[in-house]
């Protein structure tokens, strides 16, 4: 039997007694979600929490098992993130908690999962060697080092491009990590030049103005000869005010952005149109897969929420699905022991194809590249 709880705090949106009572004979497992509500990653939280509340309903039906999610905003910082972690490490019988949404935000939380050695799932973060720092830390996002080499490969084969520019957030970890990667990558080919490098500074949770970024897209424009690409590592605040400042000063260079998402790609078209067309992303799911499973899941977002799924949307439904993937594997729903039953699930079938977690915590599985057209994301083959 499945009943979902939303608790938040010590309030529920249901009755108090329909929050503590639990039938003869079964178990409630209490998750926590913490993921920004407010803030200035609000929507691509809503969009995680979609998928999370479309998984429950899917392959939440557990023998014996009452799923309840105890919710804490994050509000889009580290210290938000911290502040939530802490607070949901305080509740009895706590199985996991599913967040946070940033890198920084995951970096700032590691010591609290250490602390209270609580099983933590992060749907989207992807700096490069976090899970190393915390036996008690799993990605379901692609990490940066997995996404980068073959997708610059990629992109390189496609665009054809020699001549390059590098922009990055150096407020945020996972962009600097995407940046290093990058860079490595870059490196590597003898017919590349990184013309020019360059990076502007956000602090997680402020928006970033266009006069912030005028003077490095500046300085990029101005390169003779002119750049053919520009690679792009930032969060989505970032891409929402880069593109369009870029697209207004005439810029011809595509750019490059791993995991930029299609929600953004609609938000920079509504705002700016043709701002980001021709630029790539390198990426874990696209709505267009062919994968059965994909397939399966956008016409049932359609059916539920009358528009189809984004990519935030997926990774918040994978992540819920491994987790009570963990719980259905678990006859102790503590935190060792889901930590133990996700370390376990190798070769497991989702809608990013076949999904393993190696030895850290982190994910593997096929990524994807593509780019822009019109207002939807167009697949390349990847180059290996």
């Amino acid at each position: 039997m499945k009943r979902l709880l939303y608790l938040f705090g010590v309030v529920t949106i249901f009755s108090a007694c329909d929050a503590i009572e639990t039938p003869p004979g079964e178990t409630n497992v209490f998750i926590g979600v913490a993921l920004p509500q407010t803030g200035t990653l609000h929507r691509s939280g809503q969009s995680i929490m979609n998928g999370i509340h479309l998984a429950i309903q899917e392959h939440g039906e557990l023998e014996n098992v009452n799923l309840s999610l105890i919710l804490k905003d994050t509000r889009s910082t580290a210290a938000g993130a911290e502040v939530a972690f802490q607070k949901l490490a305080q509740t009895d019988h706590l199985a996991a908690i599913l967040g946070p949404l940033s890198s920084t935000a995951t970096q700032a939380v590691i010591p609290v999962i250490q602390e209270h050695q609580i099983t933590s799932i992060g749907p989207t973060s992807a700096k490069a060697g976090l899970s190393v720092e915390s036996t008690y830390l799993f990605r379901s996002s692609l990490t940066v080092d997995r996404l980068i080499p073959a997708g610059v490969r990629t992109a390189k084969s496609n665009l054809g491009f020699t001549n390059v520019a590098t922009l990055h957030n150096s407020g945020d970890a996972f962009s600097i990590s995407s940046h290093e990667h990058v860079t490595e990558e870059l490196q590597s080919h003898n017919d590349i030049t990184i013309a020019i490098a360059t990076s502007y500074f956000r602090a997680p949770g402020t928006p970033l103005r266009e006069a912030d970024i005028a003077g490095e897209l500046e300085k990029i424009l101005s390169v003779e000869p002119p750049v053919d690409a520009i690679f792009l590592s930032g969060l989505p605040e970032d891409h929402l005010t880069i593109l369009p400042a870029a697209h207004q000063m005439d810029n011809p260079a595509p750019f490059v952005i791993p995991l930029l998402s299609i929600a953004e790609v609609h938000a920079i078209h509504e705002a700016a149109p043709g701002a980001a067309e021709g630029a790539v992303t390198l990426h874990l799911w696209v709505s267009g897969s062919p994968n059965s499973m994909s397939q399966q899941f956008v016409r049932s977002y359609m059916n539920n929420f009358g528009n189809i799924p984004d990519d935030w949307t997926a990774r918040g439904y994978v992540s819920m699905v491994l987790l009570t993937e963990a719980v259905r594997r678990s006859s102790v729903y503590d935190s060792d022991t889901i930590r133990e039953a996700l370390s376990g699930i190798q070769d497991f079938p989702t809608i990013f194809g076949r999904f393993s977690f190696d030895d850290d915590g982190d994910a593997v599985y096929d990524q994807i590249v593509a780019v822009v057209e019109g207002n939807d994301f167009i697949t390349w083959p990847i180059v290996d």
